[in-house]
């Protein structure tokens, strides 16, 4: 799957989205969505509050199903015909949402496909609310996944994402006055889009050594800074959020996102 990436392409996600959406329903993208789905789905359970924001590289891969949060939204760059949540249009660095409004933000691997990682962190940072969350999940360097980039061809998915190294994150949170909580990485298997190999290669998802060196990493991190006692507007107390298309003026539409990828290649 080929796709003109950033670096030939600067406009938005939609150069090379559509490639993603059919990677993530591949089986190597469907295993490495699964085993994400299964890291999180314990923490976000026990999320709460009012809003929570899934910023993915697609609305139609998104995350936002594990948390019970009542007003679920889903970022998007264009305008999604069939949403059956609440969409956030806008460009990824320029949310239209105020300072610490969103209870829980999910960045699901769009830092790793952004012209300007650090200014779309630092806006999920901005929205994200004194004492919330900001859960990352990318593409992990220093793993067999990361080593594939140099066999790769660049222009395919995901190799041509950034795959952000873990230190780089570090510093950039902590310029933004975060406190990273936890650090975990997934899928340990190579990077085989075949189903048999990724099924024979399941058991090395038991051996410790390779922990560290998971396909891709989850970060957990709190923000420290900002109102102690935040206020609660009106417009937070509601399901509706000015510059976000809300269920109700998508009646009838099928679901905007896939809870799981399905089983077709």
């Amino acid at each position: 799957m080929k796709f003109a990436g950033f670096r030939q392409d600067k406009r938005t996600l939609s150069a090379f989205s559509e490639a993603l959406e059919l990677w993530w329903r591949q089986p190597l993208g469907r295993e490495l969505f699964e085993a994400e789905s299964a890291r999180l789905e314990p923490f976000l359970a026990k999320t709460f509050g009012y809003h929570f924001l899934n910023l993915g590289v697609s609305p139609h891969v998104s995350l936002e199903h594990l948390s019970p949060i009542k007003h679920p939204m889903v970022w998007s760059p264009r305008l999604v015909t069939d949403a059956g949540g609440s969409v956030l249009v806008s460009q990824p660095d320029a949310l239209p949402l105020p300072d610490d409004s969103i209870d829980v933000v999910l960045l699901h691997h769009l830092l790793d496909f952004v012209e300007t990682p650090h200014l779309v962190l630092r806006e999920a940072a901005r929205v994200t609310q004194h004492k919330g969350h900001l859960v990352i999940v990318g593409f992990n360097p220093l793993s067999s996944w990361g080593a594939c980039r140099f066999v790769h061809p660049r222009r395919r998915v995901p190799w041509g994402g950034r795959f952000i190294g873990l230190s780089r994150l570090n510093d950039w949170l902590t310029l933004l006055d975060y406190r990273i909580e936890d650090v975990e990485t997934v899928m340990c298997r190579p990077a085989v889009n075949s189903r048999s190999w990724l099924e024979k290669s399941r058991w090395l998802e038991s051996a410790g050594m390779l922990d560290r060196f998971g396909a891709a990493y989850i970060v957990w991190a709190k923000k420290e800074v900002g109102c102690s006692t935040p206020v609660r507007k009106p417009w937070q107390q509601k399901q509706f959020i000015p510059g976000v298309v809300s269920p109700a003026s998508n009646k009838g539409m099928g679901r905007m996102r896939l809870r799981r990828p399905d089983n077709k290649s």
